[in-house]
């Protein structure tokens, strides 16, 4: 999972807050000119209008702030922390100096120290959409997706056009096979922003999971286009349009073996058709037809069985495996009951 997280450090203007003593002037004016060439990328001007101002002003927590993220831009991110933590001990209601720690602790791996940090910036101001941002993260990367997702969905309750909010939500749809979720999520995220190639990527992904794979192929297409050194989209866009050209011919043939016969044992040699020809979801597709038109064929079920199996979905693996072993007779697919006995049976424990 991948995170622009292009707000995160955003150089600090004066933003008012009480000071005892009140800065300087001319700490004021230096921090601007700090947050100016911040901004302009300008390191070494900004640190030096950010020095000039704190001899003004020392005990100004947002100087400190912008020392934090000049520290932090080159790579020095010890030296960052000591400024974030001066900059909250001049300032209890320091919120980007907060958010701004918890995103070291969160590359770092810290995920407890960061969730700390992100609360205490929310405390100070509950609308800091980069603290609830990278909060939601937080959640994100523990596996805790349903505070991650309430703290995205709060934030698209007051900004519904941030792509990078609804890439992760499609992530987190992806993941759970909520497919038609993923794809509305990720789909916006592109809309949003066409050049964001981690997007396009997620959604290629998200159709080559619905056998859709024409439409697979163009994201990775729009991925390359954003970002030509992409070598997941690179490699993604010759698979997916391998498949694209297997399933008319392949389609062909089902739709003739469809007009011969409908039965289970018909249903079930398209599903093996398709599985030869790595169409997953067709494959499923076509197993689940078979059980729904006999649920004593007991092939179709060792075929689900197998296909859950390999793509570790463990709980319908299970039930596909139980009912194979309802309906199946022992002589006639004694390798098959003898691997979902032992499957069941790993299961129990």
């Amino acid at each position: 999972m991948k995170s622009r997280l292009w707000w995160s450090l955003v150089p600090l203007l004066a933003l008012g807050c009480v000071q005892m003593p009140p800065p300087h002037p001319r700490a004021l004016e230096n921090n601007e000119y700090c947050a100016k060439y911040l901004d302009q990328g300008n390191l070494d001007k900004a640190e030096v209008h950010c020095d000039l101002g704190i001899q003004f002003s020392p005990q100004y927590s947002d100087l400190w702030v912008n020392k934090g993220i000049i520290a932090m831009r080159r790579g020095q991110k010890e030296v960052a922390k000591e400024y974030f933590v001066k900059a909250i001990r001049l300032n209890q209601d320091q919120a980007q100096a907060y958010n701004n720690l918890g995103v070291i602790y969160q590359q770092e791996h810290q995920y407890g120290k960061a969730n700390d940090l992100f609360q205490s910036a929310l405390k100070v101001n509950p609308d800091y959409v980069e603290a609830r941002y990278n909060l939601a993260l937080n959640f994100q990367r523990i596996g805790d997706k349903a505070k991650a997702r309430r703290e995205y969905q709060t934030i698209l309750a007051v900004s519904p056009n941030i792509a990078d909010v609804h890439e992760n939500l499609g992530i987190m749809a992806l993941e759970e096979h909520k497919l038609e979720e993923a794809l509305e999520e990720l789909k916006k995220a592109t809309e949003l922003d066409a050049k964001f190639a981690d997007a396009w990527l997620n959604l290629g992904t998200a159709y080559m999971e619905k056998g859709m794979f024409r439409e697979a192929k163009d994201s990775y297409t729009s991925c390359l286009e954003a970002d030509p050194d992409n070598v997941p989209c690179r490699n993604s866009v010759t698979i997916a349009n391998r498949k694209a050209s297997l399933l008319d011919p392949t389609l062909k043939e089902v739709q003739e073996a469809q007009g011969v016969e409908n039965t289970a044992p018909s249903l079930y040699s398209q599903a093996v058709l398709f599985r030869d020809k790595g169409l997953k979801n067709e494959e499923e597709r076509y197993y689940k037809k078979c059980v729904k038109l006999d649920g004593k064929y007991a092939p179709c079920h060792y075929g689900l069985y197998l296909l859950y199996k390999e793509d570790r979905r463990d709980k319908e693996a299970l039930i596909a495996c139980k009912n194979f072993l309802k309906f199946a007779v022992a002589d006639e697919f004694p390798k098959e009951v003898e691997s979902c006995e032992k499957y069941v049976s790993a299961s129990t424990y």
